[in-house]
């Protein structure tokens, strides 16, 4: 496993399997979230925040955004972030990774995948098949 000083992990790729830039307004949420995708083969690249996010994907272009909302407080900031991105790329994907509750809230973006750990990998994996 490389770590580097921008809390990039990457392991061992499974080839048919995008990068994903990840981020949340909660760290320790989105830590454990990127931890399980890595142990899954999904190469991840977590950012501080939605700020450093949007300066990591100017750098790199990932191809796939997730962004953690941990409840109510973070849909707007999240939202406008994703807009902010589609705004300079439409084809960006861009999804949530969010509890049901908050799928009605007026997220707006390719996709929600569940929160918990072993429900978002499944969401994932399935989502890439349909690719």
């Amino acid at each position: 496993m490389n770590t580097t000083q921008s809390n990039r992990i990457t392991l061992e790729p499974f080839h048919h399997l995008p990068q994903i830039l990840l981020s949340g307004d909660n760290t320790r949420t989105a830590l454990i979230l990127r931890q399980a995708l890595a142990e899954e083969g999904f190469r991840v690249e977590l950012a501080a925040g939605y700020n450093e996010l949007e300066n990591l994907w100017q750098q790199h272009r990932h191809p796939m955004v997730l962004l953690e909302v941990s409840g109510p407080q973070a849909v707007e900031p999240a939202i406008r972030t994703a807009l902010r991105l589609k705004y300079q790329d439409p084809r960006q994907f861009v999804g949530y990774i969010a509890d049901p509750l908050l799928q009605t809230s007026g997220l707006a973006g390719d996709a929600i995948f569940p929160r918990g750990s072993e429900k978002l990998t499944k969401a994932l994996r399935r989502h890439f098949r349909e690719l």
